[in-house]
């Protein structure tokens, strides 16, 4: 893939208080963030303890050849290539893409002068180094001080820095450090006020004009599995036990089992349906019985639509910690998307889900470049080894702030910018089904346009007129999103014993990737592989298989840019991506695919 960016390295850190084998001339700023994103603020009333609070430093290697692998990856994913459906194994991957031995003996040399040697050592795949020391430690490393900042909105706390020194010979060596500049995520749903008890929909305010017979399940304007099922052609869907649908879940977030349960005797589609469901446990996650409402929701919502869609193939929630300060209390300040991802990278084949549903992401302008980079090169080896990844796009449509560096621009997301994961718009009603105002949906600033959506994209950008006005506020260029979409507002779940509605491309998300999951375990099933990567089958002959949403409108940028937004027409657009999926066409599209 090609970067449309480049991380800038700035002038060096004063290191006069900072005693270092490394002096000023020796180092430079490898990055440097001008304020914290928008959002967060130093939480000055925190009194950290930066001689027992510590900080597991993930110090990413250069990888090389990456490019070939690029090149492989998306030979192995594009149908009617020789090397379609050739999923490999990560050690052959590891081999490919390996770091120099150069980089793995200057980091720990440098590691050893600065006495952090024996807390250091290199990951089991070889591509980073991990260092475990007080924040103390780690500031003198890194040249920096850690501050702890709060976001105004949901109130967490992470311990991180606004820029961090490297010493001039690691140059070319080292990708990214993390936990430094990237703050966080935040989980891809409306805002709490956006889960409304069920009575609010089901009492005479609710309009009935939007119920839809013509649609068996959908009543009112709420959605449920049985609705699904029918708006989205999987009735007839075989009642499959083989496979592994994966979730992930971050943010202290977790389902509650009892709700599930609840749910399932209620909501419940396929017959005699399972409770085939594993909550496990990443870099400090949690999964306890129960919790807040502010801990569940987005989980809760996950897991319970994603167990009621995939019959009774087995759900593994994968709860991932590293958001939040470790100050010895047990919490930690590790950053979360790296450690979930070397995580998954390192389980056997045999372990790995065949599609992974992630409701969580940021905007882009808050993601260090060579932080992004990294991420996405791990999703395109998740991608190699047969994993779909499905991602939500956001719930702002176009964005919010829509001013980035001083300029007025539609703000993206990531990693549902990534050319390398499948990413999820949201519509809303069923007749007809229309673009969900709120779904996200515009151009990478980061990743150039793959070449599997070359043709589609380019084709809307020369014929469609609804966004002429709006053309200099994005950059053509750029990764296109959403790929596909799916129903995202009012999805009745149950929170702890009661039932509520939630809106969200979270919503839409674990939807279509439990569709994928059926027909993943459908081939598998049939002595196939599963799709793995799934956007040039998806842009290629996978696109007969979704139904063209041609109504509706995303938008966003409020009192910034007027009209701001993408419509819904026909074929591609940037508010609903192909489609919604129609699950008997495209099993019968996936079962003619090698």
């Amino acid at each position: 893939m090609v970067y449309l960016r480049s991380v800038v390295f700035l002038l060096a850190l004063s290191t006069s208080s900072l005693a270092s084998p490394y002096g000023r001339a020796d180092c430079h700023t490898a990055e440097k963030l001008s304020g914290p994103p928008a959002g967060w603020a130093k939480d000055h009333a925190d009194d950290l303890n930066k001689d027992q609070g510590r900080i597991k430093l993930r110090i990413q290697l250069v990888q090389e050849k990456m490019h070939k692998f690029h090149d492989l990856a998306m030979k192995i994913a594009t149908p009617g290539d020789d090397l379609y459906g050739n999923h490999l194994s990560q050690d052959t991957i590891d081999s490919m893409v390996a770091a120099k031995q150069k980089s793995k003996d200057l980091v720990m040399d440098w590691l050893h002068k600065e006495g952090l040697r024996d807390l250091s050592s290199v990951s089991p795949r070889a591509d980073s180094v991990v260092v475990e020391g007080t924040i103390r430690q780690i500031e003198r490393l890194l040249k920096t001080e850690y501050s702890s900042f709060i976001n105004s909105e949901t109130k967490d706390r992470v311990v991180r820095t606004l820029e961090y020194s490297l010493p001039n010979v690691l140059k070319d060596h080292v990708t990214v450090v993390q936990p430094t500049t990237f703050f966080g995520l935040r989980q891809m749903r409306s805002t709490i006020s956006s889960v409304r008890p069920v009575a609010d929909l089901d009492a005479a305010s609710l309009n009935e004009a939007e119920a839809v017979a013509a649609v068996p399940g959908c009543s009112g304007s709420s959605i449920t599995p049985a609705c699904l099922a029918n708006l989205y052609s999987f009735t007839a869907a075989a009642n499959q036990s083989v496979g592994l649908m994966g979730i992930a879940g971050f943010l202290k977030q977790h389902p509650v089992t009892t709700d599930l349960t609840t749910f399932m005797n209620k909501y419940a589609y396929f017959a005699n349906q399972a409770e085939k469901y594993t909550c496990t446990t990443i870099n400090g996650g949690t999964c306890p019985a129960t919790d807040t409402i502010r801990n569940i929701v987005e989980a809760n919502l996950d897991v319970q639509y994603a167990r009621a869609i995939t019959s009774n193939i087995p759900n593994i929630y994968y709860s991932s910690g590293g958001n939040g300060p470790w100050l010895g209390t047990g919490e930690n300040t590790n950053e979360p998307w790296l450690e979930w991802l070397n995580y998954m990278l390192a389980l056997p084949n045999k372990s790995l889900p065949n599609t992974i549903s992630i409701s969580y992401g940021d905007d882009s302008a808050t993601i260090p470049v060579a932080y992004a980079n990294a991420q996405c090169n791990l999703f395109a080896q998740l991608g190699a080894r047969g994993v779909s990844v499905l991602v939500a796009s956001g719930d702002s449509g176009v964005g919010d702030e829509c001013t980035v560096n001083g300029k007025k621009q539609f703000t993206t997301i990531f990693p549902g910018g990534c050319p390398w994961v499948t990413t999820v718009g949201g519509t809303t009603g069923v007749s007809p089904e229309g673009a969900w105002s709120g779904g996200g949906g515009g151009f990478s600033e980061i990743f150039a346009r793959p070449s599997y959506q070359d043709a589609t994209v380019s084709t809307w950008l020369a014929n469609d007129k609804t966004h002429t006005a709006v053309s200099p506020y994005f950059n053509a260029s750029g990764r296109a999103y959403p790929d596909v979409s799916a129903q995202a507002t009012n999805f009745l779940v149950v929170l702890l014993g009661s039932t509520s509605a939630v809106s969200g491309t979270s919503a839409a998300t674990p939807t279509f990737a439990s569709v994928i999951q059926l027909l993943n375990s459908e081939r598998i099933e049939a002595g196939k592989k599963g799709l793995g990567f799934l956007n040039p089958w998806l842009y290629g002959v996978g696109a007969s298989g979704m139904n063209d949403i041609t109504a509706g409108k995303i938008t966003g940028c409020s009192g910034v840019i007027g009209g701001a937004g993408f419509t819904g027409v026909s074929g591609w657009d940037p508010a609903t991506g192909l489609g919604t999926p129609n699950y008997g066409k495209m099993l019968e599209i996936s079962q003619a695919t090698a």
